[in-house]
């Protein structure tokens, strides 16, 4: 039978080739649509190792450069936040705070071995406020930096880039080629910038004087009136100062949503065009069935049954399926190999399973009804009309 359907495929050769050519189109889309989908449900289902929930951020603009000055202000906001009952812990941080547009890379050294990586000056409390927990070691605090000591926590994905099989805890590493910095603690994971980042590299390590945003952990009593206090409050400590306070969980919403728009369009078009092939191999499908009412006239006429002229027109598309697939196949298959993106292969390994899967459900579906149309034809019939 299987030798029959490729002799009848050959003999159409033109049209069959033109089917094979929107399944290849197709194949490629659904590909891409579902490596994307793969790797962005990935990065979703991965801890983010921090959390958002009433954590408040305080961007704090002094408008002034003075290293004294700055100082005598943290110390001046540190005493106001701890008199506040409702604020539950706080630390300062750098402007390249969690869920904001701004970003601070920087490259790392170890044993020749260089790695770029994210890096966060933060305070003691930086952990107690997010929620963080450290898989070794412990967060750095004052004490750590007795001596010229340059305490730093870095991330497990951070250290098994730049470190290797090295046990982190106690290794010096160097910041763009600068004193060494000693790794005090690890944590697993710190997804910062949305729900859809890749596990990547991150570095903290104790915030400057210069370091003047907040984040704050409140407590459940806190709401519009508490953040409109809170704000007045601080803006009396000085006149000329610029305050804004925004929640974590809505910073981290925006970035979401600046990831997923884009996510979402795509897949609307790529599911337009699909559906749009769809509609095309079914309509060159009904209509190459309906010339051949002689050949399913002399089939059920010698004793083939309604599944089996079912069966036989399906098996056909799912044949002329396959070679647009194996062409797909060839094509979707460098990307992994050839290493074209920074991306794990299980990642394209399930994105072509996944697009053979969608092209064949989407061709059975396209083939079902002009098989059952042909399927239903008496023999006496097809034959009369020829």
């Amino acid at each position: 039978m299987l030798q029959h359907i490729f002799k009848l495929i050959w003999k159409k050769k033109r049209s069959n080739f033109l089917m094979m050519l929107e399944i290849f189109v197709s194949f490629l889309i659904l590909f891409a649509v579902w490596s994307l989908s793969v790797y962005t449900y990935r990065n979703y289902a991965t801890p983010a190792g921090l959390s958002t929930e009433r954590v408040w951020t305080v961007f704090l603009n002094y408008n002034t450069d003075q290293d004294s000055v700055l100082r005598i202000n943290n110390e001046l906001v540190t005493r106001h936040v701890q008199s506040i009952r409702e604020i539950k812990s706080f630390s300062f941080a750098a402007n390249n705070l969690p869920f904001s547009f701004s970003s601070s890379n920087r490259e790392l050294e170890f044993k020749g071995k260089k790695v770029l990586s994210e890096i966060m000056l933060v305070g003691e409390d930086y952990p107690a406020v997010l929620g963080m927990s450290l898989s070794a070691g412990q967060w750095f605090s004052a004490a750590d930096t007795v001596g010229g000591r340059r305490p730093v926590v870095i991330t497990r994905h951070l250290a098994r880039d730049l470190l290797g099989a090295e046990e982190p805890i106690g290794q010096q590493i160097s910041l763009d080629g600068d004193e060494k910095r000693t790794v005090v603690g690890v944590v697993d994971y710190f997804r910062h910038k949305s729900s859809f980042q890749e596990d990547d590299n991150c570095f903290f390590e104790p915030a400057g004087s210069a370091d003047y945003n907040l984040l704050l952990q409140v407590g459940t009593g806190a709401n519009a009136e508490f953040e409109a206090q809170l704000a007045h409050s601080l803006q009396q400590l000085n006149p000329d100062w610029t305050i804004e306070i925004q929640h974590l969980d809505q910073m981290k919403d925006t970035q979401n949503q600046l990831v997923l728009i884009p996510i979402l369009i795509l897949f609307v078009v790529c599911g337009f065009l699909v559906f749009n092939v769809g509609l095309g191999l079914f309509g060159v499908l009904f209509q190459n069935i309906s010339r051949r009412k002689g050949e399913i006239g002399i089939r059920r006429a010698v004793g083939a049954t309604k599944m089996q002229v079912m069966g036989y027109f399906i098996g056909e598309t799912l044949v002329i399926a396959s070679f647009g697939i194996g062409l797909g196949f060839f094509f979707a298959i460098q990307i992994p190999l050839l290493h074209v993106l920074d991306v794990e292969a299980s990642i394209y390994v399930w994105g072509i399973l996944l697009a053979v899967l969608s092209i064949y459900l989407i061709t059975i579906g396209c083939a079902f009804y002009p098989s059952r149309q042909a399927a239903a034809i008496y023999p006496a019939t097809a034959l009369h009309e020829e």
